[in-house]
């Protein structure tokens, strides 16, 4: 329970939560969903209680922002895309987010990795250019990791 309570107290500090994922087989790494089930805890994240009905669910934590990088071999997982419906990442970890307190989620992701043409060049450079002004909309953050802290 030590390194989950660490897990949990990096969580509860931090007002910027910064994911980085490749889509795997078309989901999420088994190391991260190993990470999720580490931090997300009754008691810590959320409550459960049966006066609540069929709710009893509810997120103890508030007032944080999620910031998703994604990388894929493919293309087309978005929103409108021709594999969305075969995006198992980023929608797992926005439904998941609710309990670490998110309420701003961002994600930017890079395709076409498996291609290695210009179409994966192009998206790379795309990334770079919506994180730079993710950065700028977000303002002066600080991101903590392993007690260390990183301003932009």
């Amino acid at each position: 329970m030590a390194q989950s309570d660490l897990y949990f107290e990096e969580v509860a500090q931090a007002d910027v939560i910064l994911i980085t994922a490749p889509m795997y087989n078309y989901g999420m790494p088994a190391v991260l969903k190993a990470w999720f089930d580490q931090i997300m805890r009754v008691g810590k994240t959320f409550t459960f209680d049966l006066a609540r009905g069929d709710f009893p669910i509810e997120p103890v934590l508030s007032g944080k922002t999620l910031v998703l990088l994604t990388s894929s071999g493919e293309f087309g997982f978005g929103a409108g895309g021709v594999r969305e419906h075969m995006n198992h990442l980023s929608p797992h970890i926005q439904a998941l987010t609710k309990y670490l307190g998110v309420d701003q989620f961002y994600e930017i992701g890079s395709e076409y990795q498996e291609f290695a043409d210009d179409r994966h060049t192009a998206s790379v450079e795309k990334v770079k250019r919506d994180i730079e002004s993710l950065v700028k909309q977000l303002g002066n953050i600080r991101i903590s990791h392993s007690h260390e802290t990183i301003a932009f």
